[in-house]
């Protein structure tokens, strides 16, 4: 009870909803934006973190990540350009609801599943934590470097096209994290530039900026000038049809608890994200409505079909932090920014959290249910503003986003390498992208390196190599590998077989 009211102290004050709120309009606006999102704009204001208190710094990344999930769909239904990935599968039935007139209707539906999906998704993550939380303080090293493992693992398999390229990113990951000073002997490794000598360590912040804010303004850059003036698509300048009715939502109540089950299922298992919930979600819900709604054929204006896929898309954020909180392990790029936000601040992430800062926790749940009543609101009042945003020139967005990128890095430590390490990185990962090398194991790898090291050395500092395989969970986790890297090469095999049978169609 006293954590709970210690927990209402720091979260019922001013500059906390107002934080909430600003997080919110930005994740919107960048959502609505295609090429920008939540990733760019939580690298960005990560440095700004900084100088916050833990509670708003984690609320305004968690806000940004909400509301840009929420973002991406409007330009998805308006325009049929989905701000983000994961709102591709919105765009199938929700622009041609647009199509038809209702995109009043779409966007409704879209707004009202994404907020109440992540609003049961976040609810889920509060009663998981604490129970899981319990359980992981009994696990020892050896357990942990494991789960790690694991995790590292089940991202590389699912991350990208090839199972190998998975793993080459994740083990360039694993090399930068090594750069800087050995966390117990104090000696410099892989210090292969001279400036590199005076670092225990790559900065967190530059590193991820340059994996997800570079890579992708290189990419949107390039993309932008090589369109040719006048190919770009008049945004539309008012919102159609009539608003939702008690028959819609009857309708979609179905689609809702399979769009938010399989979202947050997947948001709980590294490696998997939103952009395969959302898709996941929306055949499911296609199958389970056999294709045809009371509003319409699924890829023809389906209601229920842009419900499945915000409600999926959105559940994943809340599901997404509870092996983050719980075990200090990120299954998503932007469950990676959020730890590294939390290791910026000091805290040492994992089950000790629950019993070392439980008020701050408790403060953070409760924001994330108020959060998505905020969403709601915000959402609907910035329809019309977005709409109008979206002519915005990329030439002038993405420059701009490149120096906020630079000014953020610098005034963390006032380091001119830390900017050369940023745009090192932004450029390998920009090449590894052209070359179809997922960047997100990456980025997990690097975060987690330390402690996957720690981990290992600690378990043969207190026996032998026979230790790290000698507990039931450590035998599971192996097992869970195993598995997992097997059942990710046979769907690739299946993946391929029917790409190689589609292409013969074809050319028959």
């Amino acid at each position: 009870m006293e954590n709970i009211i210690a927990a209402l102290h720091l979260l019922l004050r001013v500059e906390v909803f107002a934080v909430m709120a600003g997080g919110l309009v930005i994740g919107l606006l960048l959502g609505a934006l295609p090429g920008l999102g939540s990733m760019i704009g939580m690298g960005i204001l990560l440095p700004l973190t900084f100088g916050l208190e833990p509670v708003l710094a984690m609320i305004l990344l968690v806000a940004v990540f909400k509301g840009s999930m929420l973002g991406g769909a409007f330009t998805g239904i308006l325009i049929n350009v989905p701000g983000t990935p994961s709102a591709a599968a919105t765009a199938i039935d929700g622009y041609p609801l647009n199509l038809k007139g209702q995109s009043k209707r779409a966007l409704q539906g879209a707004i009202y599943g994404s907020a109440l999906g992540d609003l049961l998704s976040d609810i889920i993550l509060i009663v998981g934590s604490i129970s899981l939380a319990i359980i992981a303080l009994k696990i020892g090293p050896s357990e942990i470097f494991w789960v790690v493992m694991f995790a590292l693992i089940l991202t590389a398999v699912f991350s990208g096209v090839s199972f190998w390229k998975g793993i080459l990113s994740m083990s360039v990951g694993l090399l930068l994290g090594c750069i800087g000073l050995d966390p117990m002997t104090h000696v410099h490794r892989l210090a292969i530039v001279p400036s590199l000598h005076f670092l225990s360590e790559l900065d967190v912040v530059a590193v991820m900026l340059g994996i997800f804010a570079f890579s992708e303004i290189f990419l949107r850059m390039e993309e932008a000038w090589k369109k040719e003036k006048g190919t770009s698509q008049e945004a539309p300048r008012s919102i159609l049809g009539p608003s939702m009715t008690f028959s819609d939502i009857k309708d979609s109540l179905k689609a809702f608890f399979i769009g938010t089950g399989v979202g947050t299922i997947f948001g709980m298992i590294p490696g998997l994200g939103s952009i395969a919930g959302s898709f996941t979600s929306y055949e499911l819900t296609k199958n389970a409505y056999n294709g045809k709604c009371k509003s319409g054929k699924f890829g023809e204006g389906a209601l229920p079909g842009v419900v499945a896929s915000e409600s999926a898309n959105s559940a994943v954020s809340g599901a997404n932090l509870l092996p983050v909180l719980v075990l200090g392990i990120p299954g998503s790029p932007t469950a990676a920014l959020l730890l590294a936000c939390l290791m910026m601040q000091g805290f040492n992430v994992g089950p000790r959290m629950f019993v070392e800062e439980a008020p701050m926790l408790y403060a953070l749940f409760m924001a994330f249910i108020i959060a998505n009543f905020f969403n709601i609101g915000l959402a609907n009042l910035l329809i019309k503003p977005i709409t109008k945003m979206l002519k915005a020139s990329p030439k002038i967005v993405f420059p701009a986003a490149m120096m906020l990128c630079f000014a953020g890095v610098y005034s963390l430590n006032n380091r001119l390498i830390d900017l050369c390490v940023m745009v090192a990185i932004g450029v390998l990962a920009y090449l590894m992208r052209k070359s179809d090398i997922p960047i997100a194991p990456m980025a997990i790898a690097f975060v987690l390196a330390i402690k996957v090291e720690q981990c290992f050395r600690q378990t043969l500092a207190i026996g032998d190599y026979k230790l790290l395989v000698a507990s039931p969970v450590s035998k599971g986790c192996i097992l869970l590998i195993i598995l997992g890297v097997v059942g990710g090469l046979i769907q690739r095999r299946k993946s391929r077989a029917l790409e190689e049978t589609g292409g013969e169609l074809k050319n028959a």
